[in-house]
C-alpha cells in the first residue's frame, strides 16, 4: 500500500487521504511511471478502442493493470465498471428490458448524460471543495466517497443502457 501524494501530505489530515493505492513494483519511481503509462493507455483505450470486439475485456485488464502498478482504486473502479459496459457495445438488451420496468427506464434515460455530467464535475471540483472546506468534506468522507465516486459512474452506466434502451 502506498499513498499516491507523499509528504509532506498527511493521510488523516486531509479529506483525500493522501489517495491510497497499492503496487506490485517495490520502487518508486519505477511506480509513478508505470502508473503513468498505464492510466494513458487505459485513457487512450477508453476513448479510441473500447467500441472494437475485444475492448471491454481489454479495458478490464488494462485497469486492473493500473491498480497493479498504482493508479489507485477509484480510477481502476471506473475502469473496470467501463470495460464492462463496453462488453455490451452492439448488444442486445434483451435482458434489461426484462429486468427494468418502463418508469424505471423512463426515468435513467432523462438522467442521462447528468449522472457522468456530475462525476467530471466532481472528479475536479471535489479538489477545490477539498481545499476550502477540508474539515467537512474529511466528515462526509465515506458517504461523498459511496455517492460520487462509486456510486455516480454506475448511474452513468446504467443511464446510459436505459437511453440506449
Amino acid at each position: 500500500m502506498i499513498n499516491a501524494i507523499g509528504a509532506p501530505c498527511q493521510a488523516d489530515a486531509v479529506w483525500h487521504a493522501c489517495l491510497p493505492a497499492m503496487t506490485i513494483v517495490p520502487h518508486s519511481l519505477v511506480t509513478g511511471i508505470l502508473a503513468i503509462i498505464v492510466g494513458l493507455g487505459v485513457s487512450l483505450w477508453a476513448v479510441a478502442f473500447v467500441q472494437r470486439k475485444h475492448g471491454g475485456p481489454t479495458l478490464i485488464l488494462l485497469s486492473i493493470a493500473m491498480l497493479l502498478v498504482g493508479g489507485g482504486f477509484v480510477p481502476t473502479y471506473t475502469g473496470i465498471l467501463a470495460g464492462v459496459a463496453g462488453t455490451r457495445i452492439n448488444a442486445p438488451l434483451a435482458r434489461w428490458r426484462a429486468h427494468l420496468s418502463g418508469s424505471a427506464r423512463g426515468f435513467l434515460a432523462r438522467v442521462w448524460p447528468w449522472a457522468l455530467i456530475a462525476f467530471v464535475v466532481w472528479s475536479l471540483g471535489g479538489w477545490i471543495l477539498g481545499h476550502f472546506f477540508n474539515q467537512t468534506m474529511m466528515s462526509l468522507g465515506f458517504a461523498l466517497f459511496l455517492i460520487f465516486d462509486l456510486g455516480l459512474p454506475l448511474l452513468a452506466v446504467l443511464a446510459g443502457f436505459a437511453r440506449d434502451m
